[in-house]
């Protein structure tokens, strides 16, 4: 008996604690460059190319992206439900990323092929296929694919290299699109068509990508989410057992907070480019110079978070990110200055999103841990489920704003228009890193994660006996 015990607890120990390796971890991080090229498009470039090339108001493309949220936060819940029911022989996580990477390149398409028809026309077809690619495809890839990163390993600190890996790799990806797309745009004509060329382009590397991740990684923790009568675990429970996690609350306000910087720099970028600094082109600089010591900040970042921890490393890159911001309010039409803040801002995203996803995981086992239930499914898609939502809401009120500002999407607006777009770019972001500072003020789960982590081992040592 003894024997069987010392070979089990070996072989717990080789699986849902195992140290992943470098192909595992590199083809992990291609998944969310992947994953990039349609919140790179839709967050950095969809909006400029609605009102600018569509000829659609900001003000009605705010709104349409705002109602969408609604139901895009809807599906969240709904796919996360989905994911910690799911037993197919490719596991939970990795078997939606096979079923949705070939319909997640078509629905990128089918956003830039917007017909050359009346307003309302435009309007029905950027709300329907904005949906089926955000509320319905992207969130049935991108939330399996953020839960697998809690099902490879349940060792923490190689949870955290994973996450670095994807963190650091997800920012390659997005500068690269940022910065090579309106050349690309421009090299093929600058036209409609081009912009459906380019996403074609973008479309097919993705599905390649999104292939390599579902065949090279693993899922090894296998800890179902089941209720104490043995059954699938009912939505409301879930739910209850979500919300009265109170690091989850906690860990759901700075992603509402990220989601805020991610919507006011995603919105405004070509905007501030084009319109306050003078050159549309400059929006390849100002993403590559936010996005380069990103990933350096998370390549150098590994031996901070093991001495620091995370709730302090993410503080100090609000802190840094702060800075930055109030430096551009000196000189808002100067590139250098401009420049600047975004390698501030890098550096304090680097810090904040290269311990993000190991959080995330730290919470759904202090979730575990608390209620003997585990919910990674659920809490992962309530947490995006904000996130979007608080996405949403800010592209709305970016639109609107603009759009009393008297902007329109000509080569020429109105002073009050790019007074207005400065506004937006500078304090938004200001108030973004300062609620995000503020939050991890409050959060102290790296003190108690130990703890935690031993007296789940003996739980469950003590269950398979």
């Amino acid at each position: 008996m003894e024997f069987n015990m010392s070979f089990m607890q070996s072989r717990f120990e080789d699986t849902e604690f195992a140290k992943t390796r470098f192909p595992e971890r590199f083809s992990y991080g291609l998944g969310d460059v992947a994953c990039n090229v349609v919140f790179a498009l839709t967050t950095s470039l969809l909006i400029y190319f609605y009102t600018n090339v569509a000829g659609v108001s900001a003000a009605l493309v705010g709104s349409i992206m705002a109602i969408s949220r609604i139901f895009d936060g809807v599906s969240d819940v709904l796919i996360g439900t989905l994911v910690d029911r799911t037993h197919s022989k490719h596991g939970k996580s990795r078997a939606w990323i096979l079923w949705m990477m070939i319909p997640y390149g078509i629905s990128a398409i089918l956003l830039f092929c917007v017909p050359p028809a009346s307003t309302t026309v435009k309007a029905i077809y950027i709300f329907v296929t904005y949906n089926f690619c955000t509320t319905v495809v992207y969130t049935a890839l991108n939330l399996p694919y953020a839960t697998l990163a809690t099902l490879m390993t349940r060792d923490t600190d190689d949870r955290a290299i994973i996450n670095l890996f994807r963190t650091g790799m997800s920012a390659l990806g997005n500068m690269i699109i940022t910065a090579v797309t309106f050349p690309l745009v421009t090299l093929l004509g600058d036209t409609q068509m081009a912009w459906i060329q380019v996403s074609v382009f973008y479309a097919v590397i993705s599905i390649v990508m999104l292939f390599i991740c579902f065949r090279n990684c693993h899922e090894r923790v296998h800890i179902a989410t089941k209720s104490k009568s043995g059954g699938d675990l009912p939505l409301l429970t879930g739910l209850k057992l979500v919300i009265t996690n109170k690091y989850f609350i906690m860990f759901f306000m700075l992603a509402l907070f990220l989601a805020l910087y991610e919507a006011v720099t995603g919105a405004c970028n070509a905007y501030y480019a084009q319109y306050v600094l003078g050159n549309r082109d400059f929006l390849g600089a100002l993403g590559s110079f936010e996005s380069m010591p990103q990933i350096i900040t998370v390549l150098v970042l590994a031996p901070f978070i093991l001495k620091l921890g995370k709730r302090n490393v993410a503080l100090i890159g609000s802190a840094v990110a702060v800075i930055g911001m109030v430096t551009m309010l000196l000189a808002p039409t100067n590139l250098y200055v401009a420049l600047f803040g975004c390698v501030m801002r890098g550096i304090g995203k680097g810090c904040f999103r290269g311990v993000k996803y190991s959080m995330l995981a730290d919470v759904i086992e202090y979730g575990y841990w608390k209620t003997g239930t585990r919910v990674q499914g659920l809490i992962v898609s309530a947490t995006t489920a904000g996130q979007k939502f608080g996405s949403g809401v800010t592209v709305a009120v970016v639109g609107w704003l603009l759009d009393a500002a008297g902007f329109v999407g000509e080569d020429v607006i109105p002073a009050s228009a790019s007074t207005m777009i400065t506004n937006i770019y500078i304090w938004g972001n200001i108030l973004a890193w300062g609620l995000i500072g503020i939050t991890l003020i409050f959060y102290k789960l790296d003190k108690i994660y130990p703890q935690i982590m031993q007296d789940l081992k003996e739980r469950e040592a003590a269950q398979s006996k």
